[in-house]
């Protein structure tokens, strides 16, 4: 462990430090792999809300899928039904008028029941117009004869009329045409048609029937608001956004120009042509796309409900591609992998603050157990030292007190603080009134100031001198008579103290 002993300089006691390195080395290595693994959660959970987000938007792109494709089912059986009714072969085998306003009747009871048809015809074999019924806002109506068009350069009546009686055909979805140009305001439109023949088999035209899809957007519109993080789109093969802002064209608007409103990522615009469905993360979000098949709708449907439906010939749908996108921009992206690192940020920080602070506990307590026992013995060394010194000092003073030579202990400034019993005996003194006493005072009053300035210069570099080697001087007794005495010097130190141990013999005897 971590060294904790340190010393107090004031106290010279023991100070418990935290083991901060041993408390890293435990630390880190944890606090490293639990951000490895939250991260690690976090994408995994990034991974798997994306993954349900685009689940979802495929969800509601196939619910459309299904929403459009059982639509143009029922609007084709309408087209056959009214294709071969035998009203409608007496008003293509007769040029009466009467045959003629009955069918037209016909149009509009049909058109009056499904208002997304917006536009119900019969064009002849050379291209014009013979009938068409109107539905606008609800109103069915019936175009005079002056108003009618030609419309043998479309495309749709091209293919439809060189198709074999009995085949339908679905168009894509383009905007409508008026008279050479795109309607305004932009009608959205899908037109289904078959051609038609008289009772000799003799060919009439097509019928064609135009359903607006301004129905099929408005759908698009609410699972947009029900999402509003999703924009839906809805793409023609030419890649051109349907329902963008089409507000913005303008009446001599020709349909090549329309290409500016094609999608604009050329990446998104590549993948999303070249494959049925798919999903695509991309810096500017997701994208999420489905194309619309009607024929496949129409035979998952005929497999489900068989007796329900019409037998087609054949169902031939040339160029219809429609397809349905979904985008969520990086803003949404950004919230979901910003929640989720937050979510695991959060466990992370409070599973290592969990951690750090149990560690800190611990550790803390191990150092409070470690100082306790050391300060423990520590003490023990202490009162062990004190009871050795003072039975050193009561040996010192049993010595002392035994010797029989008189013995004084002077301090740095000459005052007596310890005599022993020969030493106050020789100088005529009680047991203790010695002490404190200034030594100069023991000498005669002529060495008195002479003396101090003696031990003054010994003091600055003491030494030892032994008995024998000192002079002969005359030591005051209390009463004041005067003796000689041979004096020895020994300079010591006791806690960091300067002392001198003074030797006092009598020499009266020897005298004599």
């Amino acid at each position: 462990m971590e060294t904790i002993n340190n010393i107090d300089p004031v106290t010279g006691s023991r100070k418990a430090r935290f083991p901060r390195n041993l408390f890293l080395s435990l630390f880190l290595p944890f606090a490293i792999l639990v951000l490895v693994l939250g991260m690690s959660i976090a994408t995994m959970r990034t991974d798997a809300h994306i993954k349900k987000i685009l689940a979802d938007d495929s969800a509601r792109l196939n619910l459309v899928s299904g929403f459009l494709g059982a639509e143009i089912l029922s609007s084709l059986k309408h087209l056959r039904s009214i294709s071969t009714e035998s009203l409608t072969l007496q008003a293509l085998s007769s040029g009466n008028p009467k045959h003629r306003r009955l069918l037209e009747s016909s149009f509009l009871t049909l058109a009056s029941r499904n208002p997304q048809y917006h536009q119900i015809r019969w064009i002849d074999d050379s291209g014009a117009e013979a009938v068409r019924v109107m539905n606008n806002q609800g109103e069915s109506k019936v175009v005079a004869s002056e108003e009618l068009q030609n419309k043998s350069s479309r495309y749709y009546f091209k293919i439809a009329n060189a198709l074999l009686p009995g085949e339908l055909y679905v168009s894509r979805i383009d905007l409508n045409v008026e008279h050479g140009k795109i309607e305004i305001p932009t009608r959205p439109m899908l037109r289904i048609a078959t051609p038609v023949v008289d009772s000799e088999q003799k060919r009439r035209g097509i019928f064609v029937i135009n359903i607006e899809m301004k129905h099929l957007f408005n759908l698009l519109q609410s699972q947009g608001e029900a999402y509003l993080e999703a924009n839906f789109l809805l793409v023609n093969q030419q890649g051109v956004v349907l329902n963008g802002e089409v507000e913005a064209f303008e009446a001599a608007l020709s349909e090549e120009e329309i290409a500016k409103f094609i999608l604009p990522d050329p990446e998104v615009r590549e993948k999303v042509l070249a494959s049925e469905s798919g999903t695509l993360e991309l810096p500017d979000g997701l994208w999420t796309w489905k194309k619309l098949s009607p024929v496949s709708t129409f035979n998952k449907l005929t497999r489900v409900f068989p007796k329900y439906l019409v037998a087609f010939d054949q169902l031939i749908t040339d160029d219809f591609s429609l397809i349905l996108v979904s985008h969520r921009p990086l803003s949404a992206l950004l919230k979901v992998r910003t929640e989720n690192r937050l979510l695991v940020f959060v466990g992370i920080a409070f599973t290592l603050f969990v951690y750090a602070l149990s560690l800190y506990f611990y550790l803390s307590g191990s150092v409070r157990t470690r100082v306790a026992e050391i300060e423990a013995a520590q003490a023990m060394a202490r009162a062990a030292s004190m009871t050795r010194l003072k039975e050193l000092e009561e040996r010192f003073h049993r010595l002392v007190d035994a010797s029989s030579i008189g013995q004084l202990v002077v301090d740095a400034d000459g005052r007596i603080e310890i005599s022993n019993p020969s030493a106050e005996k020789l100088l005529g003194y009680e047991r203790g009134e010695l002490e404190g006493v200034l030594v100069d005072a023991l000498l005669p009053d002529g060495m008195q100031e002479k003396h101090a300035q003696y031990r003054t210069q010994y003091m600055r570099k003491p030494e030892a001198r032994m008995m024998g080697t000192g002079r002969e001087l005359q030591a005051v007794r209390k009463e004041g008579s005067k003796i000689p005495v041979e004096v020895g010097l020994t300079p010591y130190t006791d806690h960091d103290k300067q002392l001198i141990l003074v030797n006092l013999i009598d020499l009266s005897n020897r005298i004599k």
